[in-house]
């Protein structure tokens, strides 16, 4: 009974998180299930219900993730039955990472906070050696693929898409783009503050073809973030957001009330009295709380979260997937340039 249960469950599984990956699904005439987002999983007074409405992040996290396994097992599997009739698909290899590799990934990812070279260094090239092994394997397949040897129809999920409005966030170009950046940060936050360097870099390369928006997300642990979200706001009336944005990430580490009024009065505040008063008052405290909502309703769970994708100026969206993290200027460019093409 516990391993029928087991397998049901698994199975269970496999067909809500198969729908749009390829899986083999089975329909009865009146379900008339299609393939993809748009998947039919119910139907409410004859009103379908897809996939795409019930979908979130999570979902499709755990969709991506069974289908790399899927992925792997048939790579393997193929390959191994493959080797019986062809030899060279059963080649054993065995990479080796040297010293200077290892230490180049190490300097390259900024490990130094996670421990010392000679400490990290068995993990870094156990690490690679999974990551050379997975990729020989994969040329393997890939060759078996275009010799017509194996045939796959396992497909890759759909992208996962979010429409989050834009409301209220800052704007640093606003003439017409067709893209949009869309940050969610926290002043207080490291990862934040290292990333700016990069958005500032991508301004510049995409000016007049890609709008970037901010809007806040201050986490509870970051106790002097929502004032400095706030102080942001205030520093905004006065026409002088970007600069005072600029100074509070050079800062992170000194953000009190205290702090907050110096940096205003350094960057040339026009009002600084009625900054204060804005800053004490707490004005602007019901604003930086809905960037919190959208954040969240985003499914970004983290600072920073970026969404990119189509600048829907009807609507006031942007339509897109999300970027965790304070990611290198590849991958915003990559994602950018996907969107600048589908215009």
């Amino acid at each position: 009974m516990k391993k029928t249960r087991i397998y049901f469950s698994l199975l269970s599984l496999i067909m809500i998180l198969g729908l749009s990956a390829g899986l083999p699904f089975e329909a009865t005439s009146d379900q008339k299930v299609v393939a993809g987002k748009n998947a039919i999983v119910a139907r409410v007074d004859n009103q379908p219900i897809t996939i795409q409405e019930i979908e979130d992040k999570k979902i499709n996290e755990l969709r991506v993730e069974l289908h790399k396994r899927l992925k792997r097992n048939l790579q393997l599997n193929a390959l191994q039955k493959l080797s019986k009739k062809f030899p060279e698909f059963g080649q054993t290899y065995q990479p080796e990472i040297s010293d200077k590799v290892a230490t180049d990934f190490y300097l390259k990812n900024k490990l130094q906070n996670r421990g010392t070279l000679k400490e990290l260094k068995p993990r870094i090239k156990s690490l690679l050696q999974m990551q050379a092994l997975a990729n020989y394997y994969d040329q393997l397949y890939q060759k078996a693929l275009k010799r017509g040897l194996i045939v796959s129809y396992l497909q890759a999920p759909n992208e996962f898409l979010v429409r989050v409005p834009i409301e209220s966030a800052y704007l640093w170009e606003n003439k017409g783009e067709s893209v949009m950046v869309l940050e969610f940060s926290d002043y207080q936050c490291p990862f934040c503050n290292r990333v700016q360097g990069t958005l500032s870099e991508l301004r510049n390369i995409y000016r007049g073809r890609v709008a970037f928006g901010y809007r806040h997300t201050p986490l509870a642990f970051h106790k002097e973030a929502d004032e400095a979200a706030i102080a942001a706001e205030c520093a905004r009336d006065q026409g002088n957001f970007e600069k005072y944005h600029k100074t509070l990430f050079i800062n992170y580490q000194n953000l009190t009330i205290d702090d907050l009024i110096k940096y205003a009065s350094k960057s040339g505040m026009p009002d600084l009295n009625g900054f204060k008063s804005c800053l004490a008052e707490e004005r602007y405290r019901s604003r930086v709380e809905n960037d919190q909502k959208a954040a969240s309703k985003a499914g970004i769970q983290g600072t920073p979260g970026f969404v990119i994708g189509k600048y829907d100026r009807k609507s006031g969206s942007v339509n897109g997937e999300i970027v965790p993290g304070a990611q290198p200027q590849s991958v915003f460019v990559a994602a950018i340039e996907k969107y600048l093409r589908d215009r």
